[in-house]
């Protein structure tokens, strides 16, 4: 646990220990992959910020402090971790360590090192919640990739559009209209495409945005 007079936690089986009870291993579904984040939550500032002290002194990555207003009596700062490096390395450092949080470590483990897909994985946490071990949500989408599959299937497929954008013929006028409603007007991708008509890759091509 945390201790003021030798300056906080100094190892991982301390932090680990935090992390079983008050930490959290979030999971996010995106195309075709799985995004994983460690967070550490707490009331209290300090506790936070010795964490994310020995967090750095171990080449571990983090955010800054954020505070979440959503608690009605208390509001918490959060700590979070999400460079896929650094989500490694402190999942195994705490993984054998930790009893409630160990199945989730394993699985962030499992699925960032290749060895399940992204099925296996959402099955996996989806029994945890089921059972009572991890609160959330079921899930039900659908990647039957690993992360490196899902990977190299969304380069492909940027490649295809980078390739298509290409092959649309944009005039002249209308590309000086794009760059001017950009710079001048600070028009967004998003918006340049709905108000021109063409993809967000046409409009990157004609802005010379990579």
């Amino acid at each position: 646990m945390y201790r003021a007079e030798t300056g906080g936690y100094s190892s991982w089986r301390q932090v680990s220990g935090y992390f079983d009870g008050d930490g959290n291993v979030g999971l996010e579904v995106v195309k075709r992959v799985l995004r994983f984040k460690l967070r550490f939550v707490d009331t209290w500032r300090p506790q936070i910020e010795s964490i994310s002290n020995f967090l750095h002194q171990s080449r571990v990555n983090s955010s800054s402090i954020g505070r979440d207003e959503k608690e009605r009596w208390q509001a918490a700062y959060r700590l979070d971790v999400t460079e896929i490096k650094s989500v490694l390395r402190a999942a195994k450092a705490m993984l054998r360590y930790t009893v409630k949080k160990r199945e989730d470590l394993r699985i962030a483990i499992e699925y960032l090192e290749g060895r399940i897909t992204g099925n296996e994985a959402i099955a996996a946490f989806n029994g945890e919640v089921r059972i009572g071990r991890r609160r959330g949500k079921i899930r039900d989408a659908t990647l039957p990739f690993t992360r490196k599959e899902g990977l190299r299937l969304s380069k492909l497929e940027n490649a295809r559009k980078a390739r298509a954008a290409y092959a649309v013929d944009v005039s002249e006028e209308v590309k000086r209209l794009i760059k001017n409603d950009h710079g001048r007007h600070r028009l967004s991708h998003v918006k340049l495409s709905k108000k021109y008509g063409y993809s967000v890759s046409v409009i990157r091509r004609v802005l010379g945005a990579r």
